[in-house]
């Protein structure tokens, strides 16, 4: 098996559509942040892409500057569940960007278990990583980025299917609390110029869904598509509400799943 790509979707925007703009990506070394970073750097953006393991982050980093040497690649290692890493990681952006206008909540990550066998200590992991991170960063850029410049736009990527999907509760109720968050904090900073949305991938074939083990044309079934997603079209996705075209959008979560939330997952996933 190797990732999914879409390189039509990859290029979508204008190569000015976000010229000016500074962007964090956070899970930028690998996957949907990878392709998120790239389409903001081929859109005009200087781009900050942060993570864990400063080894991927590196070769995204030489990557997408040998492709758009105009702009500004910052790649910065911290750990978004730590407040310390997190401030430390904000002052290494705002001094080489000198502000940040875009926010892409990118970064998180889940286990496959049923239910009732999701330990407290395992509950407590994954709302920290995709909830309690989500929150303390966006807070902090807004306190530090956005409410004094009046403008801001931040994107936090939750999944679908949004109904249920076996396996995932504990990721279901982070992810759909990181949707109330953003519905929340759209309407408290609105008088701010700050949009905040959601989008909701499905099922991406990304290095990091292949070690679940599970077998993609089987997957692939229960899609309408008829196929898994490619980061690229989530970064597609992203790419718009960044740009101008999303000024008018925000408070909302926009799925971008394949009809995979129309249709199901049960039958994939072993429900029953």
């Amino acid at each position: 098996m190797s990732a999914a790509s879409n390189p039509a979707a990859a290029r979508v925007l204008a190569d000015d559509a976000l010229s000016g703009r500074r962007a964090l990506v956070t899970g930028g070394g690998t996957g949907i942040g990878r392709a998120i970073a790239w389409q903001f750097a081929a859109a005009g953006a200087d781009v900050a892409i942060l993570g864990r393991r400063p080894e991927p982050l590196s070769e995204t980093a030489e990557w997408i500057a040998a492709a758009f040497p105009s702009v500004r690649v910052l790649p910065v290692t911290a750990d978004v569940r730590e407040a310390e890493d997190v401030d430390g990681a904000l002052d290494e952006v705002i001094d080489t960007f000198d502000g940040i206008d875009v926010l892409v909540n990118n970064a998180g990550g889940q286990f496959v278990s049923p239910a009732e066998q999701v330990t407290p200590k395992g509950f407590r992991a994954v709302t920290r990583l995709n909830l309690e991170a989500t929150w303390y960063m966006t807070t902090q850029v807004a306190n530090r980025c956005m409410i004094p410049s009046g403008y801001g736009k931040v994107i936090s990527i939750t999944m679908t299917p949004r109904r249920g999907m076996p396996g995932m509760a504990h990721s279901s109720a982070a992810r759909a609390a990181v949707e109330s968050l953003m519905r929340t904090l759209a309407v408290e900073w609105g008088r701010h110029g700050i949009r905040l949305t959601a989008v909701a991938p499905g099922i991406v074939h990304t290095e990091a869904w292949e070690r679940y083990g599970l077998d993609p044309d089987q997957i692939s079934a229960v899609v309408p598509i008829g196929r898994l997603e490619a980061a690229d079209e989530v970064a597609a996705m992203v790419g718009f509400l960044a740009s101008a075209g999303g000024d008018y959008i925000t408070g909302t979560t926009i799925v971008v799943d394949g009809g995979l939330d129309v249709s199901g997952p049960g039958s994939a996933f072993g429900a029953g």
